[in-house]
């Protein structure tokens, strides 16, 4: 009998055998722990002999320099007692307790709500009687005698005595709001060297509101260094103001001996741009247009009218030549030429890196909307004589009035915001209601009173209300407007200045500030039909060559256009409601909603004709259990039943 053949194995097919690729990381991530955890746990000799073991991890350079402009009570705490190089120690059985620096109850003040005119000059007064109190944290003297650890030494115990005084005025003053200022002490510590290496510091400020921005302290600790140093305050995006703004803010500016100049980065970079695409001739055509703009005042000094045009790239160069001390005050290295310094200081958002680009005439710093994007100070050598040294965005102390203010202002990013109602309502309450609603092409609904006070200016829920049903900006769920989405863009807009308000300065007999009829004639310019958009100008022309509108004011016959097919009505009539989006973007309020669909359900409109408690004919509503229709139903029964049967 013939044996039985195996089935055969399978085998896998031959070919090429895979090759196994060498490892080009030779030293592993596990080493590479094990040698940072060496480094932070190394032992170190100090100069005198004595032996420093520390446990603290190496933090990378972008890390020391973030901002911090607000902390908790705690992390405060540990702020400090990092500074002034405490060790603390708690028991666990001791009683511990942590108390907040702060009460908890925020005013209307600290939200960003309105405040009346009376409150806002009270404060104005106390804010003037303690303004010699803010003051930026001074370097302390040092010499090439003194150790690394001796010189970070006594800067600690410096920036710590500063924030000890800040904190104290902020104590002892309830009624005084103090901005969130910069509690890095890293972050100041490039501040100090572009001062003491700087021959003229400006000082870059946003023209909205420059006072705000400008820290008169910083002035005078350029001056205690060296009084050979200059001071230049550089007005940054004056193109948003117009001209009679100019005039009254150069008029302020020089009553108080503040040596100032107005600048638009933005408009000079345009301009560059438009040059490299259309060549030189483009620039003489914008200087044409420039020179041209308004008439000359009557009675306006000719020095004012001098000192409030916006400067050119070339202009501004020459102009802080002529600031700047003729020989530099540090002397060159050997074999190097001599270079005049000049330091750039502000807030972060003003336009430092802008105006660095302008200047240089190619992106040689990186720009940002996000407040605080340059961490180091940067040097960029301008020309052979020239040297320009970009300092970080930094927060100097300084009063407010309002949180939201800062938040309007650019201080503070808007993305990281949570309270957005007190920022928005100071929107409202400053840009004209027919303009926001001409820029976005929205019908904001309003009413009348608000808690009995009447108002001419919607509040901040409608406004972004409004907005957010435009947008389609709705919540998940039952899809109501999503306020906090549409309140970002609408802050957004305000900082870039799609938005436009311009703080006044103070009156300049006795620096009492401006009331807010006398804002609103300050900025009434601001509101035009010219200041729209391009695509929002194009709109209303073809809304009023459709309606026959002519000798149009935006502020007067807005009400009388539309911009949707839901609130299309008579002629000459204004637009009551506004639906965008559909029937489920125009849910406002639930119970509005409902009331609405049941009343007019069918278009049923019921008439009464006769009250409620008269008793109606042949009987019927009787109180007696209604025994008129019980006998009359038995009866009509009855006869039924007869007919039937016959």
């Amino acid at each position: 009998m013939p044996l039985k053949q195996q089935p055969k194995r399978w085998k896998p097919p031959k070919g090429p055998k895979p090759v196994q690729r060498k490892n080009k990381n030779t030293i592993g991530l596990g080493r590479a722990i094990k040698s940072a955890r060496q480094k932070e746990n190394a032992v170190e000799y100090l100069p005198d002999g004595e032996m420093r073991f520390t446990t603290e991890k190496h933090e990378a350079d972008w890390v020391k320099l973030r901002s911090v402009t607000q902390e908790t009570a705690l992390d405060e705490f540990l702020s400090t007692a990092e500074l002034a190089d405490k060790d603390f120690s708690a028991d666990r059985h001791s009683n511990v307790k942590i108390i907040r620096l702060d009460s908890g109850n925020d005013s209307a003040t600290t939200q960003g709500l309105t405040i009346s005119n009376e409150k806002r000059g009270i404060l104005n007064a106390k804010q003037r009687e303690h303004a010699r109190e803010l003051i930026v944290p001074r370097r302390p003297a040092w010499d090439t005698d003194m150790t690394k650890y001796q010189l970070a030494r006594k800067e600690n115990d410096a920036f710590l005595e500063w924030r000890r005084k800040l904190a104290h005025l902020q104590e002892t003053n309830e009624d005084l709001l103090l901005t969130p200022f910069e509690r890095n002490i890293e972050v100041w510590k490039q501040l100090w060297r572009v001062v003491e290496r700087s021959d003229l510091i400006v000082q870059i400020v946003d023209a909205r509101d420059p006072l705000l921005f400008r820290s008169v302290d910083l002035e005078r600790y350029v001056k205690e260094l060296d009084d050979r140093k200059q001071n230049l305050l550089l007005v940054n995006k004056a193109d948003l103001l117009t001209r009679k703004q100019r005039i009254i803010w150069a008029k302020y500016f020089l009553s108080r001996g503040i040596d100032f100049t107005f600048y638009s980065a933005l408009k000079a970079n345009q301009l560059l741009e438009l040059q490299e695409e259309f060549g030189e001739d483009y620039k003489h055509e914008e200087d044409k247009e420039d020179e041209g703009e308004g008439e000359d005042e009557e009675g306006v000094d000719a020095e004012v009218l001098k000192s409030i045009n916006i400067l050119t790239i070339e202009q501004l160069e020459d102009l802080f030549l002529s600031k700047a001390p003729q020989e530099p005050l540090i002397p060159p290295l050997p074999g190097q030429s001599p270079l005049i310094q000049i330091g750039l200081v502000g807030y972060p958002n003003v336009g430092k890196s802008s105006t660095i680009n302008s200047l240089v005439g190619a992106k040689k710093v990186s720009v940002s909307s996000t407040p605080g994007k340059t961490k180091h100070f940067q040097t960029i050598k301008l020309s052979d004589r020239v040297m320009l040294c970009d300092c970080p965005g930094l927060v100097f102390p300084n009063f407010a009035y309002s949180k939201g203010e800062l938040v309007c202002n650019g201080v503070l990013p808007i993305d990281q915001l949570r309270d957005y109602i007190g920022p928005c309502t100071l929107v409202a309450e400053r840009v004209p209601k027919y303009f926001l609603e001409a820029v976005y092409g929205i019908h904001i609904k309003t009413k009348g009173l608000d808690d009995g006070v009447q108002r001419d200016f919607p509040t901040a829920q409608e406004l972004l209300v409004a907005y957010a049903r435009a947008r389609g900006y709705m919540t998940q769920g039952f899809g109501s407007a999503d306020e906090s989405r549409a309140s970002r863009y609408v802050l957004k807009d305000y900082v870039n200045g799609k938005l436009l308000y311009i703080n006044p300065p103070p009156h300049m007999e006795d620096d009492t500030l401006y009331t807010r009829e006398e804002c609103q004639e300050f900025n009434k310019d601001l509101y035009t039909f010219d200041r729209l958009p391009e695509t929002r100008q194009e709109q209303l022309r073809e809304a009023l060559k459709s309606k026959s509108i002519e000798d149009f004011d935006l502020a007067r016959d807005l009400g009388k256009l539309t911009f949707s097919a839901h609130t299309a009505g008579k002629d000459g009539e204004e637009a009551t409601s506004v639906t965008h989006g559909g029937k489920q973007a125009a849910l406002y309020n639930a119970a509005d909603d409902l009331d609405r669909e049941f009343f007019q359900m069918n278009n049923i409109q019921g008439k009464l004709t006769t009250p409620f408690h008269k008793n109606q004919a042949n009987g019927g509503g009787s109180k007696k259990h209604n025994k008129g229709n019980k006998k009359m139903k038995k009866k009509e029964e009855k006869d039924a039943a007869w007919k039937i049967y016959e």
